[in-house]
């Protein structure tokens, strides 16, 4: 077995570098990969070999950066995978494969993905040995650290650290091993600097203390394993710089410093490791120095770092980068260069946190669900096709798809029954809920009309609100009449219509956001009144506001339809009056709809205003 290690390293060795001659890195390493699988196939490789061979060339893979997507991984570990799950004694190596899946996500930025085998390590540790993953913990925190979510990290913190701190006293009771205590490290490195960020110093000290104690467990643990000791003491150098700078304390910055330039020059650590330290350390050396106006040391740290994140194509490095030269320049005296340069940088960073990176992640999450998915019913089906004969499986394909789309068809038909009881009952409740109070106000003003004070003031109010009635009747009839339901997405659509329309030369920019809920139903009645207020907001920006962004959203929680208007002009000064009779007009159908309307004027910032209704 030893000398099967060495071949392969000298393999991979060989592989790996035909990139640089134009074989690709990636179709190298996936022939080495087939390779080690065909001889396990043919018997040349044992079972145990054969796992732990496979799990020591993906982390060399990965050392050497090289990244799969997880519809490649999952082809290329096929048999690794069934050897796994095909023996219970390989209970133990299911971690393994599913740490694969989870450390090519985090390198390939793919934090769908990452969380999704987060949650399968957690369901695996839950089954296994009746307790939380801090595998899945771990990844959790990186997640958060990705998006830059201090706040989440803080909420992780006091959740678990109860937990984290009671772990050096249950690591022989509950057997938790060196990844256990590495991942513990790890969640708790990300936490203390979180902590510390927000200026929580007592639970970023709390949180720094029960790393400690936990990496002088690990690091007994793992004595003979350099590059566990390495990440172990990586945790420890960054919480202590993180509470260096929470003290600003320049000695203890100083310290840190020496720490991780004595991390990268050492022998022992790693090569893959080196990299991701040199790059804090030129980031940390480069924030020290601008703060005590050092230009030359400043300057020379921070083309470093660029140096280092050269083709790094994440937004947040990039706003850091761009944010030490806007400060450089400041101190420089260059305010206006400054000035420009902090803009593009915060603009790097308000993209980095957009939602649309969170959209992003939430499909990469389903991808990988339905890629597993896929590979599983793809095993099944293989099975099938070695258990039973051709004839027999034609048979039965033929069977299932009838069944399938018998059961299809009975699905369907019972979707279609579902919405229509669901649109009658819409239509009996908005019959309920909007004529009853109607018709009640009418009768106490036909009361009222009968004194003569009020006559001619009832009388009037009366046939108004009779007019509300026979109008609420009217859009009843026409959703029951009419073969179109509306839903809350045929509102956002119309309101992005005319938007488009009258942005025809391209004067102003506008942003519609809809949460989830997109498909509950509204009454035509609330449609046309809602339709008609947005329209009036819309137009009073145009007539009355100097303005270039239009934001438009959709909340709905429950029954609840919250619409907020904004637009970036200055609003109106305090000492004037802010009625008319497009403000009229807005109230007057908000109140038709029983809702609120709220108008904040925040002058010269722009004004805002929220509209809130039951949706019945």
């Amino acid at each position: 077995m030893k000398h099967f290690f060495i071949v392969l390293q000298a393999t991979l060795y060989l592989l790996l570098t035909q990139a640089v001659y134009g074989q690709p890195a990636k179709d190298s390493a996936t022939r080495v990969l087939y390779r080690i699988s065909t001889a396990y196939q043919k018997g040349l490789l044992p079972e145990s070999s054969f796992l732990d061979t496979v799990q020591f060339t993906m982390r060399k893979l990965l050392s050497e950066n090289v990244i799969f997507t997880n519809k490649e991984l999952l082809k290329m570990l096929t048999v690794y995978r069934t050897a796994i799950w095909s023996d219970k004694k390989n209970e133990a190596h299911k971690r393994d494969y599913y740490a694969i899946l989870s450390n090519q996500a985090q390198m390939g930025d793919r934090n769908g993905e990452m969380l999704y085998y987060a949650g399968k390590f957690d369901q695996l540790e839950r089954e296994t040995k009746n307790r939380k993953s801090l595998t899945a913990l771990s990844v959790v925190a990186i997640y958060y650290d990705g998006q830059r979510a201090n706040e989440k990290l803080a909420e992780l913190y006091k959740k678990e650290k109860n937990y984290l701190a009671g772990i050096p006293g249950i690591v022989d009771r509950d057997q938790l091993n060196v990844s256990d205590l590495v991942q513990a490290t790890i969640a708790l490195e990300l936490m203390a600097r979180a902590l510390y960020e927000l200026n929580d110093t007592i639970a970023g000290a709390q949180a720094e203390t029960t790393l400690g104690k936990i990496a002088v467990i690990a690091k007994e643990k793992a004595k003979g394993a350099p590059d566990v000791i390495a990440r172990v003491d990586a945790t420890r150098i960054f919480s202590f710089y993180r509470g260096a700078v929470a003290k600003n304390d320049p000695g203890l910055m100083q310290e840190a410093f020496r720490r991780m330039d004595e991390f990268v020059a050492d022998a022992h650590t790693p090569g893959y490791m080196k990299p991701g330290m040199a790059i804090a350390a030129a980031d940390a050396k480069t924030a020290y120095y601008i703060h005590y106006a050092r230009i030359d040391s400043a300057t020379y740290y921070l083309e470093r770092y660029q140096e280092f994140m050269n083709g790094n194509q994440n937004l947040y490095n990039r706003f850091v980068e761009k944010k030490y030269w806007a400060r450089l320049l400041y101190i420089e005296k260059k305010y206006k260069e400054s000035a420009d340069l902090y803009e593009t940088a915060m603009n790097m960073l308000d993209s980095s946190r957009t939602l649309i990176s969170r959209d992003i992640g939430d499909m990469m999450y389903a991808r990988a669900e339905s890629e597993e998915q896929q590979l599983l019913l793809a095993e099944a089906e293989i099975q099938n096709r070695i258990a039973e004969k051709k004839l027999l499986i034609g048979g039965a394909t033929g069977s299932i798809l009838l069944v399938c789309a018998f059961f299809l068809i009975r699905h369907i038909r019972r979707r279609q029954k579902d919405k229509l009881l669901e649109f009658k009952f819409n239509m009996a409740r908005n019959i309920h809920d909007e004529t009853n109070p109607a018709l009640l106000y009418a009768s106490a003003l036909a009361k009222a009309s009968r004194s003569t004070e009020h006559a001619v003031t009832a009388s009037t109010e009366l046939e108004q609100h009779i007019g509300h009635i026979m109008e609420l009747i009217r859009s009843l009839s026409h959703d029951l009449k009419s073969d179109k339901q509306y839903v809350l997405y045929d509102l956002v659509a119309i309101m992005k219509q005319t938007l488009i329309k009258l942005n025809v030369s391209g004067d102003f920019s506008f942003d519609i956001q809809a949460g989830p809920g997109k498909k509950r139903f509204i009454s035509h009645y609330q449609f046309s009144q809602l339709r008609s207020i947005l329209n009036e907001c819309i137009t009073n920006s145009i007539k009355h506001a100097s303005f270039d962004k239009i934001d438009l959203a959709f909340t709905n929680k429950g029954n609840k339809l919250v619409i907020r208007y904004r637009d970036n002009g200055a609003g109106w000064p305090m000492s004037l009056q802010t009625g008319g009779i497009g403000i009229d007009n807005m109230k007057d159908r908000v109140r038709q709809l029983n809702g609120e309307l709220e108008i904040a004027n925040d002058y010269p910032n722009g004004y805002r205003i929220t509209i809130s209704c039951l949706l019945r």
